[in-house]
């Protein structure tokens, strides 16, 4: 099955997942969260859209209580940023992370750009990737088995996954999916570009670990 008619077949079910049942399905993922990343202090998020995945909230409010670094995404071009251009076209889509001061800065964000999401402001110069331990990373859909996303399709986070390796001799940070229950499955289609997970969880609170688990798993 095509990536885009996994999409579509995608959004028609995550639409009939009630509002209800997203919050309680996030509150496990947060729970289960807290353990995996209590002792890693550098931590990229995202904030969630109102419908359709994972409500951030949570895990934002107890990162900030925490006294983490929370970065989160800004959609951009490289047009925009005069950064390096990682695709054939020359000025293309990709993610800067900021850093945010508080909890109560990330509350007051407005919905701007193209997609109307929560975006930090506009920095100049645009940052180059931080330094991370960890990626909480949305999809449309991951495979727990092997680690497989699939995403809106834009390309928005695998750029960004090989930026942060140019940045950084090639290290990644621990990249943990998050996932409802119903944006599971059992497989996924895969192309090279394609950058799987170390981590997945749940919306049922489970933890499926596919890569790198010996050295990252919490004892």
């Amino acid at each position: 099955m095509s990536k885009q008619v996994l999409r579509d077949q995608l959004k028609q079910t995550l639409e009939a997942v009630s509002r209800q049942e997203i919050e309680r399905q996030s509150r496990r993922i947060a729970l289960a969260l807290q353990q995996l990343l209590k002792r890693h202090d550098n931590v990229a998020c995202y904030m969630s859209m109102d419908k359709g995945e994972v409500d951030t909230h949570c895990i934002l409010d107890w990162l900030f209580a925490q006294g983490k670094a929370v970065y989160l995404p800004r959609c951009t071009t490289t047009r925009e940023t005069g950064q390096v251009a990682l695709r054939p076209r020359p000025h293309h889509p990709h993610l800067t992370f900021h850093k945010m001061k508080s909890w109560q800065e990330v509350q007051e964000l407005e919905p701007q750009g193209k997609f109307q999401l929560r975006e930090p402001v506009k920095e100049q110069p645009a940052p180059l990737p931080p330094r991370l331990d960890v990626m909480l990373v949305p999809g449309v859909a991951f495979c727990a088995r092997d680690g497989a996303r699939l995403g809106h399709g834009a390309g928005y986070y695998d750029d960004y996954f090989k930026r942060y390796e140019l940045q950084h001799q090639g290290e990644k940070p621990l990249l943990i999916g998050i996932a409802l229950k119903e944006q599971l499955l059992g497989q996924l289609p895969q192309e090279p570009h394609d950058v799987v997970m170390d981590c997945v969880v749940s919306g049922d609170g489970s933890v499926y670990w596919t890569h790198r688990c010996n050295m990252m798993c919490p004892a």
